[in-house]
């Protein structure tokens, strides 16, 4: 999982795709009616059901709803959002190609083993959808939850699976997006401080 925009695994590199594909004048339609709703989840739901997304404009629209705010869930059962999220397959957003010892570059692939993510959060949402392969963010995130509570982090392990997404926040990093039931040996690693 790249914690940056270029990073190495192995032999070969991750970097990002430049230019990153257009959206569609149909995805793009149809994402201006979801930005213009009141309730952008539900009505990407309504879309991605009704099937007026076509599957190349899925990932970069899926993505601009879901970093929006730091609870998507809020708005939308993790349910609704995880049919979204299987409406396509797994996907980086901005997307990511692997440098191939050839030169060549494809696309970034799901992992294949099992990977270990962390989350801050209150202890009653530990099992959401949305983790980090970064300690540090983690904890950074975990500290926007400690006016509701006390904020905790926590290290598990997820199944390749449960790995649907990597979407990055600007100016903060990747969020990995998994399905909760891949979750596996949560551990909580300690309290995290409120805001400094």
């Amino acid at each position: 999982m790249p914690t940056n925009t270029s990073a190495n695994t192995g032999a070969d590199s991750v970097e990002r795709l430049v230019p990153v594909p257009r959206v569609s004048a149909d995805g793009f339609a149809v994402f201006s009616e979801i930005r213009t709703s009141r309730q952008h989840p539900l009505a990407l739901c309504d879309a991605v059901r009704a099937g007026r997304i076509p599957g190349s404009d899925l990932p970069e629209i899926i993505a601009n709803i879901w970093t929006r705010d730091d609870s998507p869930t809020s708005d939308l059962a993790e349910a609704d959002w995880l049919e979204i999220f299987r409406a396509t397959a797994f996907f980086s957003y901005p997307p990511l190609v692997v440098r191939q010892p050839d030169g060549t570059r494809l696309p970034l692939a799901r992992p294949s083993s099992a990977v270990t993510l962390y989350r801050g959060s209150l202890a009653d949402r530990v099992r959401r959808m949305s983790w980090t392969s970064e300690r540090e963010l983690a904890e950074q995130l975990g500290r926007r939850h400690t006016p509701y509570g006390p904020a905790v982090l926590y290290k598990a392990t997820v199944e390749p699976c449960a790995i649907l997404a990597y979407l990055e926040r600007r100016g903060e990093g990747w969020t990995v997006v998994v399905d909760p039931a891949g979750l596996a040996s949560i551990e909580r690693l300690g309290d995290i401080a409120g805001p400094r």
